[in-house]
């Protein structure tokens, strides 16, 4: 399965889509243009090597946002059926109209919460940035588990609880407001978050770290780039999503500013 990613940015991206002719000038030379997405997409594409799925496998992208996740499998397994979910009914309606403009045909779209789906028996359901905006009580994964289908796959990575930095924070206070705010569900290191796959009734196939040091570089430098002017955002991007490039080729598994567990849900053993 080959997964490519940011071919529907210029139908989701406000900029993009108001200077169509320039913005896909700027993506043939620059690529995908957000680094936390890029650098999100490398570790998915990663994960995906430990989940074996059918050609028509059933599909939820829990949180699916402007849906980037959805069009790379959607691309990647024409005849699986992708649903994407999310509770932001603005994305939901910029998601539709990529889905329209692309001439995308097996993605359905859900603007409802996990536990008010309809749709059962997934093959395979995953939520990559998503559980850190949720409180630990409201994170669904027994909604997630209870519309699995036996043997089914569900992957979590969220932000570890503990951050590591380069740069002085004084540099990110800022961002740190927004986290502070935002990261209600911010509270798990890996061994926390494998035994909550546990706890729900998982049994866990693969647990690691990501996003080590060069991965920091690469945020920092982009974030500072981006606080600069479209000029800076330009001229950090490539250092940027070189870091993450090295990042991945070097980091190891004893820690991370990243955290993902992969569970399966196991067949029953009842008649």
């Amino acid at each position: 399965m080959e997964l490519t990613f940011g071919t529907s940015q210029i139908f989701t991206s406000e900029r993009m889509k108001s200077k169509p002719k320039l913005a896909r000038l700027f993506k043939s030379v620059f690529g995908y243009t957000n680094v936390g997405n890029y650098a999100r997409f490398t570790i998915f594409k990663k994960l995906m090597k430990h989940i074996d799925l059918p050609q028509n496998a059933k599909i939820l992208d829990l949180g699916a946002g402007y849906g980037e996740y959805s069009f790379s499998l959607a691309k990647a397994l024409p005849k699986a059926k992708i649903h994407s979910l999310d509770v932001d009914k603005e994305r939901i309606a910029t998601l539709n109209e990529a889905i329209k403009a692309s001439g995308t045909n097996n993605i359905t779209t859900h603007c409802t919460y996990t536990e008010q789906l309809e749709e059962r028996e997934f093959d395979f359901i995953f939520s990559i940035d998503v559980f850190e905006h949720i409180t630990p009580k409201e994170m669904p994964f027994k909604a997630a588990y209870d519309r699995l289908k036996p043997g089914g796959y569900f992957m979590v990575k969220i932000p570890n609880k503990h951050q590591r930095t380069l740069l002085p924070e004084r540099y990110f206070e800022e961002h740190h407001e927004w986290l502070e705010e935002e990261h209600v569900g911010q509270v798990y290191n890996l061994e926390d978050l494998w035994k909550r796959f546990i706890g729900e009734g998982f049994r866990v196939v693969h647990g690691s770290y990501s996003d080590g040091w060069f991965s920091r570089l690469g945020w920092e430098a982009a974030y500072l780039g981006k606080k600069a002017g479209l000029l800076g955002q330009v001229l950090s991007l490539p250092f940027a999503k070189l870091c993450i490039k090295i990042d991945r080729l070097v980091h190891g598994n004893s820690w991370g500013n990243a955290i993902q567990v992969i569970g399966i849900k196991e067949p029953s053993c009842q008649p």
